[in-house]
């Protein structure tokens, strides 16, 4: 008999202690263990097009040609999802499409020919912010060419409320960007405390990346080290779930941390973006750079494979999130 088991008759206090330490165990039966509640799927999007430097990076896609091999590559080894932002790729003269192409025909010509070749297998998340209108911004999602879209919470005021009403009446699942815990508090009050925003919300965090001006559209995080990047990731998770406990939560893997802040995320049971578009480095130890997009999703699905997770399918994505 084990010292976590007990006999049906009571013994007296020193009784019981005599026999207990006869029968003395260092450590309990393992099996007293409850399993953590930490999902088993999670999701593992791309963000292909390069957003840094081109010439240090020169592996990574910036042409729409270079942009679909590195979409199909990814795809074909299960990727959930891939994030399209044509506002970082050029075309074959080097100029860059949102300033030569409609959003509708430039997003179009990538999103088009992957769903022509890969179905459903994939969800399509479109950078809904670079239209010169805000019809020209909101065209991909009511002409149907993406699934999800990002948008901040921390956006001007008179573009991220009529955003986020015209993406969900489009059928779109808006993607709420969190750079910062201020734009946490922002989401609050602006989307859901106004009933604006419906469920599941789904966040995504991005953070942990160098900003050259104190006052831009969005605010910005430092994360000089492992312990900060940690700290805040913990806060501003915590404060999402405080939102709604059933919140989904993408982390993108952006700056020096990469795959450290891939496998914390993993570790708390969260969705993932990886992709050359947030970071060229491989870690934050060296200025050692990623070999491109399909090696990134194939380290972020291993680490989630050694932690006992798996990489969503596109439909169990959309389950998740409410499509």
């Amino acid at each position: 008999m084990s010292i976590t088991e007990t006999t049906n008759e009571p013994l007296g206090l020193w009784e019981a202690a005599e026999k207990e330490l006869q029968q003395y165990q260092f450590a309990a039966d393992l099996r007293l263990q409850p399993r953590w509640e930490i999902p088993k799927k999670m999701a593992l999007q791309v963000a292909l097009a390069v957003r840094f430097s081109q010439n240090e990076a020169a592996q990574h896609p910036t042409t729409v040609d270079a942009f679909l091999r590195d979409a199909a590559d990814v795809i074909a080894a299960g990727a959930s999802g891939i994030h399209v932002d044509y506002g970082f790729l050029v075309d074959e003269q080097g100029r860059r499409l949102d300033q030569v192409l409609a959003p509708v025909e430039a997003f179009g010509a990538v999103i088009n020919p992957l769903r022509e070749r890969f179905g459903r297998s994939w969800v399509s998340n479109v950078n809904v912010l670079s239209g010169k209108t805000f019809d020209e911004c909101m065209s991909p999602a009511r002409a149907g060419l993406c699934e999800v879209a990002p948008c901040a919470s921390g956006h001007p005021i008179d573009f991220v409320v009529p955003a986020i009403d015209a993406l969900q009446q489009a059928g779109v699942k808006p993607e709420i960007v969190i750079h910062s815990p201020g734009e946490i508090e922002l989401a609050k009050r602006r989307l859901i405390d106004s009933g604006l925003l419906k469920k599941p919300y789904y966040f995504i965090v991005l953070y942990g990346m160098p900003f050259n001006s104190g006052r831009t559209l969005l605010s910005g995080t430092w994360a000089p080290n492992t312990q900060d990047m940690a700290q805040q990731l913990f806060l501003m998770v915590n404060q999402l779930k405080g939102l709604d406990e059933d919140a989904q939560i993408t982390v993108c893997a952006a700056g020096r941390a990469t795959f450290y802040m891939t496998t914390l995320a993993t570790m708390l049971g969260l969705h993932i973006r990886v992709g050359t578009e947030d970071t060229i480095w491989r870690n934050p130890l060296s200025d050692e750079l990623v070999g491109g997009n399909l090696e990134m999703f194939t380290r972020a699905r291993t680490i989630a494979e050694l932690l006992g997770r798996e990489v969503a399918t596109a439909d169990e994505y959309r389950a998740a999130i409410g499509l």
